[in-house]
């Protein structure tokens, strides 16, 4: 019989008005009851996490970052860094070593050459560039701040470390498994908010006004198609699933290096958005906060992720126009028209975890 794995779950709702109830002091709770201690000593730490940019406040508070790092240095480690893509302006969002307790550093370089290539053994995305800080790391906490996505559907432990630990050239290898770009030239009014969106600067119009990509510069990541008006921009040969289990073989990738036993993974279930953070805006929460949700298993923690993000519990106003719920049956599907249990199936026939759990409420 298989081993039933184990999800915590601290509620951010308290039982009454005390201090000790509340999101922040369970987490810390939580956090006693995960093997992380054990873990770290004498060790080198990566807690992976995504410090946002421009105008995002939704991303994990940085009290919580906090908390984390300090119960990774009760246990003595070796060294302890907190990481993201670009950690340049991590500072405006509240997180530096003074804040949070640990260094900022970035997971694939500044200039995305701090990287190791592996063989992912699969045909459509053979070779992968992964971060060599977080590769060579001992243990890995995987600190993902739950939220809808534009192409993954949604965003949490798998694509933190799917996307979140690759540099420019492989977030293009992966966004391109689902497809290609075209420009519908009758249907574009020239509003340039694609222009703007682009943060890699991968788009122009030329001379002739013709809109161009530049693809040496482009991730892909369909920023530019998203916010277009008119739809004048369009994702051809569309290829969702694959693009989720590129996003998945990669975190299998990096777990397995690491080990499983090695790697924890913590979803904070606050501030859920339509949108990912690397948007750089927040919109309304589309439901009341939750609370937060760790395990070792990725599969079984997503799962339960997932399943407690419901339709039904919507707040009203929250879902931020042109966007609206259409068919499907998750939250995240009415909103972006994918299934984001892909990703978890994906995640299950590889073999990194199972959905045969129990969820473990830690009051």
């Amino acid at each position: 019989m298989t081993k039933q794995s184990e999800v915590l779950f601290a509620s951010a709702i308290p039982r009454k008005m005390d201090r000790s109830e509340t999101l922040p002091a369970r987490f810390m709770r939580l956090l006693e009851k995960l093997p992380i201690k054990k873990r770290v000593r004498g060790k080198v730490v990566a807690i992976k996490m995504h410090v946002g940019g421009a105008l995002g406040y939704s991303t994990i508070h940085p009290l919580f970052v906090k908390l984390l790092v300090d119960h990774v240095k009760a246990g003595k480690p070796r060294a302890v860094f907190v990481t993201d893509g670009s950690v340049k302006k991590a500072a405006a969002r509240g997180y530096a070593k003074n804040t949070i307790g640990a260094r900022l550093l970035s997971s694939v370089g500044e200039n995305g050459k701090n990287v190791v290539a592996k063989k992912t053994g699969w045909k459509h995305l053979p070779t992968v560039l992964v971060s060599k800080p977080v590769l060579n790391a001992d243990v890995l906490i995987n600190f993902s701040h739950i939220k809808g996505h534009g192409d993954a559907s949604y965003g949490g432990a798998c694509k933190n470390l799917g996307m979140g630990l690759v540099p420019r050239k492989s977030r293009y290898d992966l966004h391109s498994l689902e497809g290609s770009l075209k420009w519908l030239e009758k249907k574009c009014i020239h509003c340039k908010k694609c222009l703007k969106e682009c943060t890699t600067h991968a788009n122009s119009f030329n001379k002739e006004g013709k809109y161009e990509i530049f693809w040496h510069h482009c991730r892909m990541c369909l920023h530019c198609m998203l916010i277009c008006p008119t739809h004048a921009i369009q994702l051809v040969d569309r290829r969702t699933e694959r693009f989720q289990e590129g996003l998945a073989r990669v975190a299998d990738l990096v777990i397995r290096h690491l080990r499983p036993a090695n790697v924890f993974h913590i979803n904070v279930l606050t501030d859920i958005t339509i949108f990912c953070d690397c948007w750089g805006l927040t919109t309304p929460s589309l439901v009341p906060d939750i609370g937060i949700m760790a395990s070792q298993d990725i599969v079984a923690v997503e799962d339960a992720t997932l399943k407690a993000i419901k339709v039904k519990n919507v707040i009203p106003g929250s879902i931020t126009p042109p966007y609206r719920l259409r068919k499907g049956k998750h939250l995240f599907e009415k909103l972006h028209g994918k299934d984001p249990f892909a990703q978890v199936a994906a995640l299950k026939r590889l073999g990194a975890g199972s959905t045969n759990y129990r969820i473990v409420t830690v009051n």
